[in-house]
């Protein structure tokens, strides 16, 4: 739940881009047509100065200690009371982090790639020229798992091309497995197989031209039947840019009638009125999620202990350069003097994506050449 508000504010301070202004010690009216400058003007600045960029990198990771949990958790009844594996798994997390680095399509900014997703179908698997068309518009990507010093599993995407290497001796080491199973097994396998499976768990890359795979899927016959397995499900909705971008106008306009925002230190404080916001953004969910999902997760949202959600969006130079949401304030018993948040640390500055070379190609044709004819053409019908 804790998460999903994250999300939720996460993409209310994003909308803001949009607002209208607010008293200087953070009222919530909109457009009042007082002297900009105000703190929901500087928020709602810093992200358009965001939306206006073409380049930027992100930290994601939790910021607390061991010694704050132990603070939260004795704090907490005994039936809400972490377990001792609870506390070593969330240890472990702590050493964790995610790194990711997007860049938008040359000559373009993240608020035009935005636009231009919205105007694209969601049926793009229907039409092969549009879906590369569309994989080749949509900028790159690299992204990394960290855990400690190590990267536990690296991937980047780039004019259609995914890209994909892991420490496998790490996870496995993690995951207290061994290895040997595996790797063992990769003699029996065909080559087309073996081979980017024995570079994957050898800690090198392989890639994958999604281009190509669409093309030899479109050449086999399975293309439509994906297409049309993918409409009417929560995947099918949720791959709909155009219900992402009414959902974010939704809050955007919640922002700036209902959101209080003031300066602090680093930054400013955001605050989010739960229940109005929710019911702002519960039918763009519906079209998003789907009935059953949309309805379970503002019910979650709902059922917080806070009745607003309080965020701190980081700022320096009206840049946009962080986002943090502490958890405790979910909890029944929340602790002061305890930090348990979400941090999304933003490089506005950051380079260029730059994509592997040398990677072992997965040959999607010559894997589906090994299955036999009868069995595709079955696989076909019953998607």
């Amino acid at each position: 739940m804790a998460f999903a508000g994250f999300g939720l504010a996460a993409t209310v301070g994003i909308s803001g881009c949009g607002a209208g202004s607010d008293s200087a010690e953070g009222g919530s009216g909109s457009g009042s047509g007082e002297s900009a400058g105000t703190p929901k003007e500087k928020v709602a600045a810093a992200f358009q100065n965001f939306e206006n960029s073409s380049s930027a990198g992100f930290t994601l990771k939790l910021d607390s200690s061991t010694a704050d949990i132990e603070k939260i958790n004795t704090a907490q009844d005994s039936a809400d009371k972490l377990t001792a594996q609870d506390k070593k798994e969330i240890a472990e997390v702590l050493k964790g982090k995610v790194t990711l680095n997007v860049t938008a399509p040359e000559g373009k900014t993240f608020a035009d790639t935005t636009d231009s997703s919205a105007a694209n179908s969601k049926d793009l698997l229907k039409d092969p020229a549009a879906f590369e068309a569309a994989l080749k518009d949509s900028g790159s990507v690299a992204m990394s798992v960290v855990y400690g010093d190590s990267g536990l599993v690296d991937f980047a995407t780039k004019d259609g091309v995914f890209y994909l290497r892991t420490d496998a001796d790490k996870i496995a080491e993690l995951a207290d497995q061994n290895l040997s199973s595996a790797t063992g097994m990769l003699g029996q396998l065909p080559p087309v197989i073996a081979t980017p499976a024995e570079k994957l768990l050898g800690g090198e890359w392989v890639s994958l031209d999604m281009v190509k795979a669409v093309q030899v899927l479109d050449q086999q016959g399975l293309l439509d039947q994906l297409a049309s397995a993918d409409e009417g499900t929560a995947a099918g909705m949720a791959a709909d840019p155009a219900a992402a971008q009414n959902l974010v106008r939704s809050l955007a306009a919640s922002y700036d009638s209902d959101s209080q925002v003031t300066e602090v230190d680093g930054g400013y404080q955001v605050s989010v009125p739960v229940e109005k916001t929710t019911a702002a953004v519960k039918d763009d969910l519906v079209d998003l999620l789907g009935q059953d999902a949309a309805t379970d997760l503002v019910k979650e949202l709902n059922s917080s202990p806070t009745e607003n959600v309080v965020f701190t969006v980081k700022v320096d130079d009206d840049k946009l350069t962080g986002l943090n949401l502490d958890l405790v304030q979910f909890l029944d018993k929340p602790v002061d003097d305890a930090t348990f948040a979400v941090d999304l640390a933003i490089d506005p500055e950051a380079s260029e994506v730059q994509v592997p070379s040398g990677a072992t190609a997965i040959d999607i044709e010559g894997i589906l050449n090994l299955i036999p004819a009868d069995t595709l053409t079955s696989l076909g019908s019953e998607l």
